[in-house]
């Protein structure tokens, strides 16, 4: 049961951050033309990264005790955060409001994935 508590806070963590960039997202979408969805997938794997870093340098200690469920967490949370961004975006378009990309599974799904990679990749170094 550990491990679905575990595997919440490391969803709740990522869902709660990359709500606020897509957030973030919609101010500067009012702003500006839309970017190629190449450099959108490149700019949200940066952005994943570099607050999966920031989220270490805070919380230095994985979440997640075991080393299996922390290669689980690689899988599953990703996909979980993409699917629950797809749905805020299919909410949004219900309402009429515009989407970003970041409103779209593909999207948040390589955003969660980097920033989990990130958390991984830092924890298992350290």
């Amino acid at each position: 049961m550990s491990f679905l508590a575990e595997l919440l806070v490391e969803f709740v963590i990522q869902f709660v951050l990359e709500v606020l960039v897509e957030l973030g997202a919609h101010g500067l979408k009012r702003d500006r033309s839309p970017l190629h969805p190449a450099l959108s997938v490149v700019i949200y794997v940066f952005l994943g990264g570099l607050l999966g870093w920031l989220s270490y340098l805070f919380f230095p200690q994985h979440m997640i005790s075991h080393p299996y469920a922390r290669i689980a967490n690689l899988v599953v949370t990703p996909i979980a955060v993409g699917l629950a961004l797809g749905a805020i975006g299919s909410w949004r378009a219900k309402r009429g409001t515009e989407l970003v990309r970041l409103d779209k599974f593909a999207y948040g799904y390589a955003f969660a994935l980097a920033f989990a990679l990130a958390r991984f990749i830092l924890g298992s170094a350290g």
